[in-house]
């Protein structure tokens, strides 16, 4: 067998597509083209969205069911809604990534079960809340509208929600990769290892900063800047940002905090 033909099968796209009732829900299982490799789950939804808990297994399984309790408009007293026979969710597995993907309605709950050591990149728009849960990888996770809660993860996070909490509590760290955790309107509630060596980069404009750590603030990172180019207006403005810099248990890559409306806490686990 040639090269060609390896690749053919060991690259080919694997296709699988949620189509049963919404009341009865489906299950979907898709395996890894090499399971002893890095493996990656990537996944985006407009109007629904993730949860994701980490097993001893080998295959991504995705269930999917309607959770009932759907708002009706205006005007539709009298009628019957005529629903689809699917969830409209793809998943594609090629070259050891599988994409979720699809229009999936808020009414419908995506649950997901991966093997422990997975990456995931996975994004939400107006579904509710993002969680993970069990796995350990790089995790890069975004919310437009929800929370974001990581629990029980070890490896590095991105963490980021528009108009929700991020809440992430890790078990073990990469101590070589820099992290962050920020949000627009919400607080951030983060809880990392005793021992972690690490930069923080603090910022809330309109809450308050806590930790138990012995942290070292660096006193020339919230010094106030000044702009000398007075322009035609001949102003000369200062400015004092809202943040602070400090470095835990000696210092390492840096992890960002950054919120407008909410408070920070930074936990060390016990």
């Amino acid at each position: 067998m040639g090269a060609g033909e390896n690749s053919m099968i060991y690259f080919a796209i694997l296709f699988a597509t949620i189509a049963a009732a919404q009341d009865a829900g489906e299950r979907v299982t898709v395996p890894f083209s090499d399971p002893s490799r890095p493996k990656i789950v990537k996944g985006s939804l407009i109007n629904a969205c993730f949860t994701v808990e980490g097993y001893d297994g080998k295959e991504v399984v995705l269930e999917a069911k309607g959770s009932g309790g759907h708002r009706l408009p205006r005007g539709v007293e009298g009628m019957k809604r005529i629903d689809s026979n699917g969830f409209g969710l793809t998943l594609e597995e090629e070259n050891n990534t599988v994409r979720i993907h699809g229009p999936a309605t808020g009414s419908t709950n995506v649950m997901v079960r991966v093997p422990r050591d997975v990456a995931l990149n996975l994004q939400c728009v107006n579904g509710g809340q993002l969680k993970v849960t069990g796995v350990s990888g790089d995790l890069e996770l975004s919310n437009t509208n929800g929370n974001v809660s990581a629990t029980n993860v070890s490896g590095s996070v991105l963490a980021h929600s528009l108009n929700g909490k991020v809440v992430v509590s890790l078990d073990r760290i990469t101590a070589d990769k820099p992290m962050s955790f920020s949000t627009l309107n919400g607080d951030i509630d983060v809880t990392l290892p005793a021992g972690t060596r690490a930069t923080l980069r603090l910022k809330s404009d309109n809450g308050e900063i806590f930790t138990d750590f012995e942290m070292r603030l660096n006193p020339t990172a919230s010094q106030p800047t000044v702009d000398e180019t007075r322009g035609k207006s001949g102003r000369y403005r200062g400015k004092m940002e809202k943040a602070m810099v400090g470095s835990i248990n000696g210092g390492g890559p840096d992890m960002t905090f950054k919120t407008l409306n909410g408070n920070i806490f930074v936990h060390q686990r016990k």
